[in-house]
């Protein structure tokens, strides 16, 4: 098993130590385990969020893992990585930091939307699902031309983690036109598309959803990765057999790992 999305208290969201994550690991057979914790960037230009997203210390953070990794070495692999929370503004600051520090993955991902965060309510309010989910997916297309580097898109669908719609399911054929756009990106720039496992009451097992999975299949698209997006080590490699299941059903063979930004295939 491999997983490419955990966090720590490095993380704002987050508590996990990271020795206990590595211990929880290796008790559950876990090959590989990347930490990718939140680099929160984009919220320095959020008058909803600044104020009370703890940025992280990112020294203390690269100095402990790598350690960490150090030590560990012949028991686990382990990844170093970060998460990046896209914002045109936060652009610069992502280039510097990035710049700084040796690291095995670096995750792009959305969760400002116009200024907040589309996972709490106020980023909904006055918006249809239609025009929530547009906005949502039209950010994701811009974040793809950002010039620091990453290797992955990650958790495409997280708009409806806590969408107060009935019906909350991102679907594809809602939104096939971004959406294809989104996807020929990704391959043409041979990023990789995360298969998130963190989908409770969105409707799938999955985000992306198995309509939007197929079609990166269709478009020709091979490169994905696991993320469990565990913030405690419960949700280590969480639905890693039904997904992985999934995922040879739709007649892809490999997931992908990472290191030094390096995609290395797994049999799935």
């Amino acid at each position: 098993m491999i997983d490419c999305h955990t966090h720590t208290k490095y993380s704002h969201d987050s508590t996990q130590d990271p020795r206990e994550a590595i211990e929880s690991a290796i008790s559950k057979n876990i090959e590989y385990l990347a930490f990718t914790d939140h680099c929160d960037r984009d919220c320095l230009f959020s008058p909803r969020h600044k104020d009370k997203i703890r940025q992280i210390d990112l020294d203390a953070c690269m100095t402990e893992i790598h350690a960490l990794k150090e030590e560990y070495k012949g028991k686990i692999e382990l990844a170093v990585g970060i998460e990046c929370g896209y914002m045109k503004d936060a652009t610069p600051l992502y280039e510097k930091d990035l710049a700084k520090y040796n690291t095995d993955i670096i995750i792009n991902s959305i969760h400002l939307v116009d200024f907040t965060d589309c996972y709490f309510k106020e980023f909904f309010e006055d918006k249809t699902k239609e025009e929530a989910y547009m906005m949502y997916t039209k950010a994701i297309y811009n974040s793809l031309f950002v010039p620091y580097p990453y290797d992955v898109i990650a958790h495409i669908g997280y708009v409806s983690r806590k969408a107060p719609y009935e019906d909350k399911m991102y679907r594809y054929s809602d939104l096939k036109d971004v959406i294809d756009e989104i996807l020929k990106t990704i391959i043409q720039k041979g990023k990789a598309l995360e298969i998130n496992s963190h989908a409770e009451n969105t409707g799938d097992l999955t985000l992306p959803n198995l309509d939007i999975i197929k079609r990166y299949k269709e478009l020709g698209g091979e490169l994905l990765t696991f993320a469990s997006d565990a913030h405690k080590i419960e949700k280590q490699c969480f639905m890693y057999k039904e997904i992985t299941e999934r995922l040879k059903n739709c007649g892809f063979k490999y997931l992908f790992k990472y290191l030094e930004h390096k995609p290395i295939a797994v049999k799935v």
